[in-house]
């Protein structure tokens, strides 16, 4: 994740980590009205480049009844090679996976075993998960392997209309767009915060 002011798609720590007070009264289960049987969403700080093997090393150190899930959100990439444009995945937060559970002390225990672990994400001492609100919206932008996919859009005048994909209905929260590299540049709610990430949309016409 991002500042609204950068290029770069990495999270931001220090202000992840202090969310609202209000908000967190108000904290409700994160998967409530879901297939999730556990119910909190964690967010865990990794090696940038290390999510895929981390979030593999985790599932085969953990008894199963610990969590729901462990991924690493994907958003699908334009790049060119040889000359056409190929889609590839990379992560949407660098340096961060997800896990799903309602025993976070006992994972955070755990995670020292692994060498490449730096943290689950806090609010001052405590470990928090998202809020409801944030995992709908994550939800929303995903399929049901977490991934991102191609949006597509067109731009009349000054506005963008996005016809297809995961941004339709979101325009509102296009804060800027590189048609070059096929790439939005939105803000999320998460962790109480407002965050910039990097998701994959391609203008095809501009009127």
């Amino acid at each position: 994740m991002q500042q609204s002011n950068t290029q770069q798609s990495n999270i931001r720590p220090s202000n992840m980590e202090q969310p609202n007070t209000q908000q967190q009264s108000t904290r409700e289960s994160a998967c409530q009205q879901s297939t999730c049987q556990q119910t909190n969403w964690y967010v865990i700080q990794v090696l940038t480049g290390s999510e895929q093997a981390m979030c593999q090393n985790l599932i085969d150190l953990l008894d199963e009844e610990l969590y729901e899930h462990c991924f690493v959100p994907m958003a699908e990439r334009q790049r060119r090679k040889d000359g056409k444009y190929v889609t590839i995945r990379e992560p949407l937060f660098p340096g961060y996976l997800f896990i799903v559970s309602d025993h976070i002390e006992e994972i955070n225990a755990a995670l020292w075993k692994i060498a490449k672990f730096k943290r689950i994400l806090r609010a001052g001492t405590a470990l928090v998960p998202l809020y409801l609100e944030e995992v709908e919206t994550f939800r929303s932008l995903t399929d049901e392997a977490f991934n991102i996919t191609m949006s597509r859009g067109l731009i009349v005048g000054q506005a963008i209309t996005v016809t297809e994909g995961p941004l339709k209905g979101y325009e509102g929260w296009i804060k800027k767009i590189d048609r070059h590299k096929r790439t939005a540049y939105i803000e999320v709610p998460f962790l109480g915060t407002k965050t910039r990430i990097r998701v994959p949309l391609e203008i095809v016409e501009k009127r």
